[in-house]
């Protein structure tokens, strides 16, 4: 994590701010404006003559310049990946205005947010509906992942609003796409060694190699990384947050013809920790309050019971020990495969991209987070996802341009969830007693129509018109009890829908382009065990987006300016929740679903500036300004119904900003270095429904910032740099979730990073 609160570079960040305000207020009387994001353009990628490089997006599935699309979009190429260290989806969303994400102690349990449009986490359901479309190569990974490994990646994209036509039904509230790098005909690769805090090792091959001249070429990367982690477990059985990475992934490409290229690209991933990273905040949820720890003593004279310090006391004090009586472990397995084969006709591109994925999401040992041994859950969750997508485009640069295609997806997955009580007995049961548990299986089928046209009326101005039908079979089946209630509920429905998107572009000049887009999206409806009537189905979710755009390059494209507002609402949308108690009769009840919030609205502002200041200096800068709130919406919470309209959005920060300053310069014929800084900030936010009825610690998360200093010095073939990441060691989180620990609601700290990276490229 590289995220937190700096209060000794205010200097420093008043200075940046200082100067992406005067670069937006120059850009601004010159009518010269665009759209984009921190770090997206290099000296190493300026162009000949001197100006920030064109950046190639596909966005809408046929590469073009990214001021020519009608989407807010943050692109970061391969420099700005490497020079960033990018090895997290924090660590992009972090630099892209209007987005956010919390984590929940796991790399595969973060929740983005994208203009308020939360992908409320359902990690341990059967299917995995995200509320993103999210790409890896042309095939959609969001039934497993949102947080796969970035290695030997070429570029990463982030568009923001409703994405239905090209990214599918879920991407309510943005597509996120990321392409890894092709072989090509030359002998090539590289070694990367990264040795960090917490004796932290980072190994990374890449290799290149040119099989047939021409026709077959290779490309093979493996990762390995391993950490002791920044959380120590005092129990004598030890362990801690430690955790082991490893990734491997190839790809082929065979080019027969002129004419036929097909890439074929393996992956596969293996993650593992000692636990949900996280220490005890002192606050109990109020299930593991008023009834699981409820015989607890009241140490402050509140007439409740309060957490246990267990030896390790409680957040900010306790930033790094925890004390848990047995084992645990969590992570995730996922391998994939996709074939994308393109064939050119003489006016007419044909694409296939077919794709297979299986995961498998775990969780075991201790859930109590504390040296009594009270309860222990073991979770596992395999999915597997298949597409098949066709789509046919026209090549040629006449008046209208056009892209239609056809697919079919398949998900199934299993979702088991057991918790046992331990050797305290609580409630009196015996050691080894079920208590909770839940059974998922399910399939969603998916077929879909999707197209787009562009007409280009006359050298200016452009009307575009697309869209996507869709049909979505679902079949899902859930049983589980918690105490003595039992629970079942299926549902097997089939949800229609389709999503439009309208989009018109004016050039001003040769420069300056403005757009406006109207688009659709939807989310299906699905169903879930409840012991609450009328809570074992959820309706499918609606959302419509309005926006405005301005995209400009200034001074001899040195100044590159984007800006958009917009104006979303929507129905039906889909948030998680939380329920426990006991009956009449004094039972157990425990519970976790999804319920949706009759209407909500978002509305807001993205600015971003990428400035040449000189032919060594770079300054990049974005701004965001976020209003995201429930219209409407009743929220069954703590046992009551809690109006929640005109309340903030979960995990929707009204201002997110970010910038960075690099300067490169040569130290001699043969060799440069660079020094750059990077600062991200993120406003205040609820993480949770429940959250919005609390205040205080830790429902009210705090507004964080963080300071980062990278210095490097390249040759043609070594790099070496080092870093310190936080640099201010400032104390901030992100999310306080809910669990059942005798310590209270845990906490993921931040920390204080440094190292040192050296990469070798051979040829």
């Amino acid at each position: 994590m590289r995220f937190a609160k700096a209060r000794n570079g205010k200097a420093i960040y008043t200075g940046l701010l200082s100067a992406s305000v005067i670069a937006l207020s120059t850009s601004a009387a010159a009518q010269e404006q665009v759209e984009g994001s921190p770090g997206q353009n290099q000296t190493d990628d300026a162009a000949d003559d001197g100006g920030i490089a064109e950046i190639v997006v596909t966005a809408q599935r046929r590469e073009q310049k990214l001021q020519d699309v009608p989407i807010s979009i943050s692109a970061f190429n391969e420099d700005t990946i490497e020079k960033n260290m990018f090895d997290d989806v924090g660590d992009y969303i972090s630099q892209t205005p209007n987005a956010s994400f919390i984590s929940n102690g796991a790399r595969s349990r973060r929740e983005l947010s994208i203009r308020g449009v939360t992908n409320f986490l359902a990690v341990d359901s059967a299917l995995r509906t995200s509320t993103f479309g999210f790409y890896v190569d042309g095939f959609s990974v969001s039934g497993s992942s949102v947080n796969p490994p970035i290695m030997d990646i070429e570029r990463v994209e982030i568009l923001r609003g409703p994405q239905a036509t090209y990214f599918g039904r879920n991407a309510v509230g943005g597509g996120i796409s990321i392409t890894s790098n092709r072989p090509d005909n030359d002998f090539s690769g590289s070694l990367m060694a990264d040795y960090s805090r917490f004796d932290t090792v980072d190994l990374e091959a890449v290799v290149n190699i040119p099989i047939v001249t021409d026709v077959l070429a290779a490309r093979f990367n493996a990762k390995y990384f391993k950490t002791d982690g920044n959380i120590k477990n005092i129990n004598p059985i030890g362990g801690g947050n430690e955790a082991t990475y490893k990734y491997l992934k190839g790809s082929l490409r065979f080019t027969p013809t002129d004419r036929l290229t097909i890439d074929v690209i393996g992956s596969y991933v293996d993650e593992e920790s000692g636990m949900r990273s996280g220490v005890p905040s002192g606050v109990f949820s109020t299930f593991a309050g008023d009834v699981l720890y409820a015989s607890f003593p009241d140490r402050d004279g509140d007439g409740r019971a309060d957490p246990d310090p267990d030896g390790v006391g409680f957040y900010p004090e306790n930033r790094n020990r925890t004390n848990f009586n047995s084992p645990q472990s969590v992570g995730t397995e996922f391998k994939y495969v996709v074939a994308n084969a393109e064939y050119e006709f003489d006016d007419l591109l044909l694409t296939s991209i077919t794709g297979y994925l299986e995961s498998d999401f775990f969780l075991a040992g201790d859930i109590d987070g504390g040296s009594g041994d009270y309860f222990n859950e073991f979770r596992e969750t395999p999915r597997s996802s298949f597409s098949q997508e066709l789509r046919v485009q026209n090549t040629g640069s006449g008046p209208f341009l056009w892209n239609i295609g056809v697919l079919y997806a398949l998900d199934k997955g299993t979702s088991e969830n057991n918790t046992f009580v331990g050797a305290a007995m609580p409630f009196g049961l015996p050691d080894g007693f079920l208590i909770d548990q839940s059974l998922s299986e399910g399939r969603s089928e998916n077929f879909a129509v999707f197209g787009q046209v562009d007409w280009e009326i006359y050298d200016r101005l452009t009307l575009s018109f697309g869209g996507r039908y869709s049909i979505e079979k679902i079949k899902q089946d859930e049983t589980g009890f918690s105490g003595v209630t039992v629970t079942v509920a299926s549902i097997d429905e089939t949800f229609k829908d389709f999503s439009p998107r309208f989009a018109i572009g004016y050039d001003v000049n040769e420069s300056t382009r403005i757009y406006g887009t109207v688009s659709k999206g939807f989310k299906s409806g699905g169903v879930q065990v409840s012991p609450f009537p009328g809570a074992e189905a959820y309706d499918p979710e609606t959302i419509w987006n309005y926006e405005l755009g301005i995209k400009a390059d200034a001074f001899d494209r040195r100044l590159r300016f984007n800006a958009a507002v917009f104006y979303m609402d929507w129905k039906d949308l889909q948030t998680t929740f939380q329920q426990a108690g006991t009956d009449p009769d004094g039972n157990l009840i425990l519970f976790g679903g999804i319920e949706n919030a009759e209407k909500a609205v978002s509305k807001g502002i993205e600015l971003s500036a990428n400035a040449l200041v000189t032919d060594g200096l770079t300054v990049n800068a974005s701004v965001g300004y976020l209003d995201a709130k429930y219209k409407t919406f009743v929220s069954f919470i703590d046992g009551e119904n809690r109006v929640l309209d005109g309340r903030t959005i979960p995990n929707s920060p009204k201002w997110t900003l970010a910038a960075d300053v690099e300067y490169a310069f040569d130290v001699n014929d043969d060799m440069e270095a660079y020094v750059r800084g990077e600062w991200n900030y993120r406003d205040s936010i609820r993480s949770s429904n429940s959250a919005l009825i609390r205040t205080g610690f830790p429902w009210e998360v705090p507004a964080w910032d963080v300071f980062n200093m990278r210095a490097g010095i390249e040759t043609g073939r070594y790099t070496f740099s080092v870093y310190a990441e936080n640099l201010f060691d400032s104390n901030y989180y992100t999310n306080a979730y809910q669990k059942a620990f005798t310590g209270g609601l845990h906490i993921e700290p931040s920390f204080r990073n440094y190292g040192a990276r050296l990469k070798v490229k051979f040829n």
